[in-house]
């Protein structure tokens, strides 16, 4: 008896490290699952938010692009129009008269435009950080 009693006791001897390794193997898998956990979430998120600067880009590409077909079409239509206006000129003052008139709105225009499209390209630059910026922030 004397020996079974000791073999039962190196059994149970032997099995306390073997049960506390078990759970710190288990403890390791949890915390590494926590990670790839938020790993994935991390690369959904980036994704998303990739996905929406790359719509809010597009858009405002698109508005630019409309922006200055218009712009192009409008200096267009006033050539035309100063041709007309320097064909009728009757002296060379009034020649020059036309032509400054014509420099001074199509610069005002010019500017105009321009500043229209920097803020909007500003304004897309933000709203296309916007879903990075939020994911910094956490």
């Amino acid at each position: 008896m004397a020996k079974t009693t000791t073999s039962a006791s190196r059994a149970k001897a032997e099995a306390r490290p073997t049960e506390a390794a078990t759970k710190k193997i288990e403890a390791g898998m949890d915390t590494l699952a926590g990670f790839a956990s938020k790993f994935s979430e991390y690369t959904e998120d980036g994704v998303k938010a990739l996905k929406d600067s790359a719509a809010v880009s597009s858009e405002t590409m698109r508005e630019i692009g409309s922006r200055n077909m218009n712009f192009m079409t409008q200096a267009m239509e006033q050539g035309v129009e100063l041709t007309q206006a320097l064909a009728s000129a009757r002296d060379p003052r009034e020649l020059f008269e036309i032509q400054s008139g014509y420099a001074k709105s199509m610069f005002s225009a010019y500017t105009a435009e321009v500043t229209a499209q920097a803020e909007l390209c500003m304004g897309a630059w933000r709203e296309a950080a916007k879903p990075f910026m939020g994911r910094l922030a956490k």
